[in-house]
């Protein structure tokens, strides 16, 4: 792999290096900070909530982001225990995923349908190839999908378009790559500023490719899958929780930016936080979760 396409997947889901900005605490959105404890945190009140007081705030709402970082399994727990208290609120979820692309879609239906098992699923779905994180700290997730027959929706780009992207432009893009890729709008600088605090502060030269450009590109992608399956799929009960990686979400830029720019569709945010409790920014997010990580790899390793 590149080390430019290296850098970018790391930018997605990455915790803030010691020595980078503090992505948690950048000057976006609204000022000052609050303490974020274990479980939920309401970033305008600073108190702690509940899955069932967020999903209460979603009533009216039809996309509920939740950044994670990947294969964290209180991540995906709190993600999970979000679906069911949305659900047990008369709400019809679907679940959009980071972890699959558009073109995929067919092959993930499964789970939905109760024809594949979730065992059956990890094969199915292809998701060593298709995602390759631990499928097992996931495992939360697909029990509430199985469990609920949530329809699952592949949200992402293929791969190869975020390289096209970032070493040729967007004017490279055929009829077809525009139509799940409508735009490239490279002029966000507070969605710049949190890809570069992810990114250490600095992102390097990468001999003319733009890799800010392929970050547009996953999330412009991933909005635009979303707002065409919402309109395949009317009904104001229906709302979408969209899981992916905390750099696809922070401050209400990334994806919710590219759906309120695309259509004004509007959404709430829970931001899961890669550290112990802490200060974050009142703009981070509508809610700030903290849980437990799991253990460092050994040997010298260090987490994702």
């Amino acid at each position: 792999m590149p080390v430019w396409m290296a850098l970018l997947l790391a930018a997605q889901h990455a915790a803030p290096a010691q020595d980078a900005p503090d992505a948690y605490n950048l000057p976006i959105g609204r000022g000052g900070t609050v303490m974020a404890q274990m479980g939920f945190t309401d970033t305008r009140t600073g108190k702690a909530v509940t899955a069932d007081d967020i999903a209460a705030a979603c009533d009216g709402v039809q996309y509920l982001l939740v950044g994670e970082s990947h294969a964290t399994p209180s991540h995906h727990k709190t993600q999970a225990d979000l679906m069911r208290a949305l659900a047990k609120r008369g709400r019809h979820v679907s679940v959009g995923l980071e972890m699959f692309t558009r073109d995929h879609q067919l092959y993930i239906n499964g789970l939905s349908y109760g024809t594949k098992t979730i065992e059956e699923f990890e094969t199915a779905s292809d998701w060593k190839t298709q995602w390759g994180h631990s499928y097992a700290a996931y495992r939360p997730v697909m029990e509430a999908i199985r469990d609920l027959h949530l329809p699952m929706v592949a949200l992402n780009v293929p791969r190869a378009w975020v390289s096209q992207a970032s070493k040729q432009g967007y004017d490279s893009f055929d009829e077809m790559q525009r139509k799940w890729v409508p735009m490239l709008d490279l002029t966000n600088k507070d969605h710049e500023m949190v890809f570069d605090a992810l990114l250490g502060g600095h992102p390097p030269a990468m001999g003319g490719v733009n890799i800010y450009a392929g970050q547009v590109t996953w999330d412009t992608g991933m909005a635009k899958t979303a707002l065409d399956w919402r309109r395949s799929w009317p009904g104001s009960k229906n709302i979408m929780v969209i899981m992916a990686g905390a750099g696809h979400v922070m401050y209400g830029q990334g994806i919710a930016y590219r759906m309120m720019q695309l259509e004004g569709a509007k959404s709430l945010c829970v931001v899961c936080v890669h550290d112990d409790p802490r200060p974050v920014r009142r703009g981070l997010a509508d809610y700030a979760f903290v849980g437990e990580l799991p253990p460092a790899p050994t040997g010298g390793g260090t987490r994702q």
